[in-house]
């Protein structure tokens, strides 16, 4: 059985699926479970990483497992959704629901206006620590380092941005050093 979950985590067994040979998934997914039963097996990503194809071309195999695969996406594209439909997949998609910010993104913006290091520091670690992503964040320092006509604060960020994403270092552990250098 496929379910494809479009917004939430459903409950299951984390499948690592990224050091999981071809040929070991299929394995998995064609092979009673030792005791009996069925599994269920979460891959989180999997459609939407570089192996995506890969787990495309292989949904007859999950469509006939005794297992339960559920592959949990944050959006899916219409060439994928029509191949799970062809499966037989059952796709929910869950509407992300409108909440508060856990953290204070104005207050973040005024200290990097302020160029106040600790007020910047404390809302940085606070923001990250809601659980907002290193690179809203990023955006939303350079967004306001251009509104300041800042220039050269604007083009550090973009640049800090772009070299975490190169592999140069962590963008949340580069944003601390920002915050604490300004």
């Amino acid at each position: 059985m496929i379910i494809v979950s479009v917004g939430k985590n459903k409950k299951g067994e984390e499948f690592k699926w990224e050091d999981v040979s071809r040929e070991e998934i299929v394995s998995i997914a064609s092979t009673e479970a030792l005791f009996g039963g069925k599994q269920t097996y979460v891959l989180q990503g999997a459609l939407a990483g570089e192996r995506g194809e890969e787990f495309l071309d292989m949904l007859d195999v999950f469509a006939r497992s005794p297992h339960t695969f559920i592959f949990v996406e944050e959006k899916l594209l219409k060439a994928p959704t029509t191949a799970l439909e062809k499966a037989g997949a059952k796709i929910e998609i869950t509407k992300k629901e409108k909440s508060d910010r856990g953290f204070d993104p104005f207050g973040l913006t005024y200290a990097l206006q302020a160029r106040d290091r600790k007020k910047l520091w404390l809302a940085l670690t606070a923001s990250l620590r809601a659980g907002e992503k290193a690179e809203a964040v990023a955006g939303l320092l350079a967004w306001k380092a251009r509104t300041m006509n800042d220039s050269k604060l604007s083009r550090t960020l973009t640049f800090m941005y772009h070299d975490a994403h190169r592999g140069a270092g962590d963008l949340e552990l580069l944003l601390e050093r920002f915050a604490l250098k300004l």
